[in-house]
């Protein structure tokens, strides 16, 4: 079993789809095709075993500004690969299933899977009211919707950052006003407020930052680390490691705080 992309050039006649606003040549259509090798009469054949309901512009993903269309396909994806199991047995099904996840990688190699920040804005894009305005091309409508889409995602976004900001200032107030320590007998250490518990996540520690901050903070901490703790900059390859996981983890944490 392997994934086969059929690719079909676009003319530079305007073809018409919901999900695509761009123009110009160079532009293809790319559709997967699982497709299972075998042996007939001694030579090699492939027959294909399954096609999604629709391809993908190249366009569509290579643009980074607007992700909706490569999420939208991603959503028809799914619902077209179960959908394909009501008509299998319960053997095909479940080979099927084992070999979802291998399919599924192999496609997010060409057609990146969306993150949950670009999911967030796709269905915030579905939920608004899609009018026509007189004289409005559809290019200028789906700019027009991705910008009120992007800014209702960044209110919501600031909504959620004065919360999380307001919590934290609280717990930092709280503890200022703990309570001084008793000395121990035979200390010579004087009595202090009692030091309140680090409650910032260990991947934001371990870049050097405090709570909250932002995805950019997250970023501009990666290029000032990877200058000392890369292998090649005179780090060790285990200090970087654990830098890189703490970017990982700190970027997946701060985009599904943004999507909730």
């Amino acid at each position: 079993m392997f994934v086969h992309w059929k690719k079909v050039p676009l003319s530079d006649r305007a073809y018409r789809d919901p999900y695509c606003s761009h123009a110009g040549p160079g532009r293809s259509t790319l559709t997967p095709l699982i497709k299972e090798s075998y042996r007939k009469g001694g030579k090699p054949r492939n027959r294909t075993l399954w096609r999604p309901s629709r391809g993908i512009r190249t366009c569509c993903v290579e643009d980074k500004n607007d992700p909706t269309a490569r999420v939208e396909w991603w959503q028809q994806f799914e619902i077209d690969f179960w959908r394909l199991q009501e008509g299998l047995d319960e053997s095909e099904r479940a080979r099927l299933r084992e070999h979802y996840k291998w399919i599924t990688d192999g496609i997010a190699q060409v057609v990146p899977r969306p993150s949950p920040a670009e999911e967030a804005l796709w269905f915030c894009m579905k939920s608004l009211q899609q009018p026509w305005r007189s004289g409005e091309t559809f290019e200028q409508r789906r700019t027009r919707l991705l910008q009120e889409a992007r800014r209702l995602v960044e209110e919501r976004q600031r909504l959620w950052w004065e919360t999380e900001r307001g919590f934290w200032r609280q717990k930092a107030e709280t503890a200022q006003r703990e309570p001084p320590r008793e000395r121990t007998a035979g200390s010579t250490q004087a009595p202090g407020p009692k030091k309140a518990a680090d409650t910032t996540p260990w991947f934001i520690r371990e870049l050097g930052l405090t709570w909250p901050c932002t995805e950019e903070d997250v970023k501009a901490a990666w290029r000032r680390g990877v200058k000392t703790r890369h292998p090649d900059q005179g780090g060790s390859s285990e200090a970087f490691i654990a830098f890189k996981k703490a970017y990982d983890n700190a970027v997946e944490f701060l985009r599904r705080q943004a999507a909730a």
